[in-house]
């Protein structure tokens, strides 16, 4: 898996490719944790290079959803290919979760930073 992290202000927009999986997870927290502690208050994952995510990758994005929402931040999903939109269908995580069509579209409906 490949993560590429920019930041945009307080948000963090990470491109992610490859598999989103029980091998590669750690990987993933790993840079959420990193991009928290160093300026992110929002994110925006970038989906759009992924080509499946299972139970442990979705727990970290519910894990990430959480610290968020305590902490008055915005998570928004991005760019979903058809497979994993799937699993997002049949797990109705689409309902909990902002997916948003793109990294760009979820970028304009972020908060300005004051």
């Amino acid at each position: 898996m490949k993560i590429n992290p920019k930041e945009v202000g307080d948000i963090c927009i990470l491109e992610i490719e490859g598999e989103v999986d029980a091998e590669h997870s750690v990987q993933l927290k790993k840079a959420i944790v990193k991009a928290r502690e160093d300026y992110a208050k929002h994110f925006i994952l970038d989906l759009s290079g992924v080509s499946f995510i299972d139970s442990t990758g979705l727990g970290v994005l519910i894990s990430l959803m959480r610290h968020l929402n305590e902490n008055n931040g915005k998570l928004k999903l991005a760019g979903l290919q058809d497979e994993v939109r799937s699993i997002f269908e049949i797990t109705r995580l689409y309902k909990v979760f902002d997916l948003c069509p793109s990294a760009e579209d979820a970028l304009r409906e972020m908060p300005k930073k004051k």
